[in-house]
């Protein structure tokens, strides 16, 4: 996952969830020990939001600086999961996987939100960049 990231708003599927006007990641470390990334994601309406994150692949909740939502990552026999939770009790869950090639990522979500009212998101990031070197955790 090591890299820059675009969204490729054609090839993906935002179901009857909100659809983005763009976002780029830059992943930095994805180990068990530290999983490092920040985001700047575009809404429809041109809205711009960065928040970044950097905790350990544990398994619990841990905050991202720039949004209240919190991240939870595990990753087992190399599939990646995260788990988002907001402050309004909306929970979303998604699964990470690269292209053999490394060149197109692919995040399949399911958001539910406190009514139990289910989307399902597939997002397609297209890899412009590579990154070889994880950081280390301070």
């Amino acid at each position: 996952m090591l890299g820059s990231w675009n969204l490729n708003l054609t090839k993906s599927n935002f179901g009857t969830g909100p659809k983005l006007g763009g976002m780029q990641v830059q992943v930095s470390s994805d180990t068990p020990v530290l999983v490092k990334w920040s985001t700047t994601m575009t809404a429809a309406n041109g809205m711009a939001f960065t928040y970044t994150f950097e905790a350990a692949a544990d398994g619990k909740d841990h905050a991202a600086a720039g949004t209240s939502t919190t991240f939870a990552y595990t990753e087992d026999s190399g599939k990646v999961t995260e788990t988002q939770k907001d402050t309004d009790g909306t929970v979303t869950v998604g699964t990470f996987a690269v292209s053999p090639s490394g060149k197109t990522g692919t995040w399949s979500y399911t958001i539910t939100d406190p009514q139990g009212n289910v989307v399902h998101q597939t997002l397609v990031f297209d890899r412009v960049a590579a990154t070889t070197k994880t950081a280390s955790i301070q």
